[in-house]
């Protein structure tokens, strides 16, 4: 990692002062909660974010939530659609980020229960309703997609040792002349797992996660995030750049670095971008993408967006979160 790195053109003050300014709005449950917690940092027992948690659990989103999530702790199929089945969320995938879009913490019931639901998989003792896919690849894949859900809950899980440690030879291996190789990525799957992946994995939202719950070798790291960073399509599942986003991929874009600030190396690369977005923000104090978010999962948070402040409100909350990550 570089010794100096750029400069924030904004402080961890202006972001608290933004979102203070925001919370006056008085905000919908989501975004006042997240406001709070996220980036003023209350305390656990500071009465306001007691009663913004209050609020939050008994809100439109979370509601809708926990409602939809099955006894077995799952929202359904877990990584594949089922098209001919109308239901709330597509994916157990796709309800375990809407969570984490609200703001839930770890420790919430809703995903107590799916984290629960994904270790019983991964110990055999449940099996998930997707079918299994014409690739023989498939049962590793499905492993690391469920343990990079598991990452994404719970880092600390022993359960990811063993997938940590597949991932994070085959990384070295993928990088070992310098430079990213897909047949290098290739052919260490081939070594390590014995099992033949010819389109590679590490770029999935999966493998990072699971990469970011270990600390990695820091040259790995870095080539690592540096290679993700420049993608041109970005992290595979979401397909966001990272660089110059645009008012179609910021939820995608929001996504992604949610996941690639896990690893300390996203402060070498993610200034400029950062101090990009952080001058885009209105005259009116908000930053506003239109209301056309791209991802429905993420989207919206407040009750609704019938009232334009609301979006704008969501996509500041979003935002704010993410400058406040910077410092810590």
């Amino acid at each position: 990692m570089p010794d100096i790195l750029p400069i924030a053109t904004f402080s961890q003050k202006d972001v608290q002062t933004a979102a203070e300014w925001i919370l006056e709005q008085n905000p919908h449950p989501v975004p006042k909660y997240r406001l709070f917690n996220e980036v003023l940092r209350l305390r656990n027992e500071d009465p306001e974010l007691e009663l913004a948690k209050h609020e939050l659990a008994h809100s439109k989103w979370v509601r809708q939530l926990q409602n939809a999530q099955l006894p077995d702790g799952s929202w359904g199929r877990f990584h594949s659609q089922d098209t001919k089945l109308k239901s709330v969320f597509r994916t157990s995938e796709e309800a375990i980020d809407r969570a984490f879009s609200l703001g839930m913490e770890r420790s919430h019931p809703v995903l107590e229960q799916v984290k629960k639901y994904i270790v019983d998989v991964l110990l055999g003792r449940a099996h998930i309703g997707d079918r299994q896919e014409k690739n023989e690849a498939w049962p590793l894949l499905i492993r690391c997609i469920l343990a990079g859900r598991l990452a994404q809950i719970e880092p600390t899980n022993p359960l990811l040792d063993e997938s940590w440690d597949c991932l994070r030879e085959v990384t070295q291996r993928a990088f070992q002349s310098g430079h990213y190789r897909l047949a290098d990525e290739a052919q260490a799957f081939l070594q390590v797992a014995n099992t033949h992946v010819p389109k590679g994995f590490i770029e999935s939202q999966h493998t990072l996660w699971i990469l970011s719950a270990r600390q990695l070798p820091g040259h790995l790291e870095q080539q690592l995030v540096e290679w993700v960073w420049n993608k041109v399509d970005g992290i595979r599942y979401i397909r966001a750049p990272f660089i110059n986003p645009t008012p179609g991929s910021i939820a995608g874009w929001l996504r992604s670095m949610n996941i690639l600030r896990r690893f300390e190396a996203w402060k070498s690369v993610c200034v400029d971008t950062l101090n990009q977005i952080w001058s885009s923000r209105g005259e009116d104090g908000f930053w506003d993408f239109g209301p056309q978010a791209g991802w429905r999962t993420d989207f919206p948070i407040s009750d609704n967006w019938r009232q334009g402040v609301n979006r704008k409100i969501d996509y500041s909350t979003f935002l704010l979160a993410l400058f406040s990550k910077y410092f810590n």
